[in-house]
Parts: structure tokens; sequence; C-alpha cells
């Protein structure tokens, strides 16, 4: 149970906060425009499915309850099949999903689906369920790998709560 908290704390660095709302302003609330037009050439190359393919602290820390003190950095090799198990896609029609535990027969799988736009300096930015958010990639030279970093908080192994930074990496897949 600690480890699917620890997971979507994790991954709040990267994913959205839905907020439900409705078009009609009647609460006050105006929901964000999705996203549109021609992908550019950055974009073009951009497009495709990422999956996630490591999880780097700067700080060791220990989330296997396994009764040996093995605290690393390397996150992702104590997450099991089912929190390793992101997968986001960015359309060439602009079209954006977040898929987590999707293909590892997981109980708490998440869908996600929006509008996306990437532009010359990698800004990201994803509009899903009236909400819109950028956040700030590194993208490799050849388009097959992306990273995003955050500070995140999680709660080690001896119930001690650590913020550390952390970097997320996403491999492009041929799915």
């Amino acid at each position: 149970m600690k480890k699917s908290i620890l997971l979507m704390k994790s991954l709040m660095v990267f994913s959205l906060l839905f907020v439900s709302c409705n078009d009609d302003d009647s609460d006050g609330v105006t929901c964000t425009d999705s996203l549109t037009g021609e992908l550019t050439d950055v974009e073009m190359s951009f497009s495709g499915t990422w999956v996630l393919t490591a999880v780097v602290a700067e700080d060791e820390i220990d989330l296997t309850d396994d009764g040996e003190d093995n605290a690393s950095t390397d996150l992702f090799v104590q997450y099991d099949d089912c929190e390793k198990d992101i997968v986001y896609g960015f359309e060439d029609d602009r079209a954006y999903s977040f898929v987590a535990g999707g293909t590892s027969d997981c109980d708490n799988e998440q869908t996600t689906i929006g509008t996306w736009k990437l532009n010359e300096t990698y800004g990201l930015t994803v509009v899903s369920s009236c909400f819109s958010q950028t956040s700030q990639l590194e993208v490799n030279d050849d388009f097959t790998e992306f990273t995003s970093e955050g500070n995140i908080n999680y709660i080690d192994v001896n119930g001690e709560t650590i913020t550390s930074k952390t970097t997320f990496t996403y491999t492009k897949t041929a799915m």
C-alpha cells in the first residue's frame, strides 16, 4: 500500500491534477480550451508512445519492506510491475493519453486523455479535464528519450518522509 501511495506522489511531477468542470461557466469556472493546430517539426519528432524506464532520486531511499537496509537512488528497481507501467501517448492529431497500469493487468489502472503541445525549448503543455499544465522536459538529440524532474516527498520503509530531487526518464517505443 505504501508503494502505491509513493508512486502516485512521484507521478505528480509529470502527471496532471484533474479538475471537474463544465463549459457553461455557471459556477464561475472557465475550462482551458483544447490545444489545436498543425504540429511543428519538433512536435512531429516528439510524437509517439513513451514508457517510464527510470526513476532516480538524488538521495538514497529504501521503499521496499524486504527486511534489508538497501536504500538506493534507483527507485525504479524498487517498484513492482504495476508501478513501472506508465505510458504516455502524444499523437499526430494533438491527442494525448496517460495510462498507468494498463499493460500489466493491474488493479488500479488509470487512463487520462487530452491534448498536447511542445514548444521549441521543450516546454510540454497538456490540457486535460479542463486543466492545463506545462512541464519542462529535457529531450535527447534523436528524440528517443526525455526526462523531467522535481522535488518529491517519499515515505521510506521506516515511515520517515524524505524530500528528494527526482528524475523521471521516459523512452520512446514502437508500440
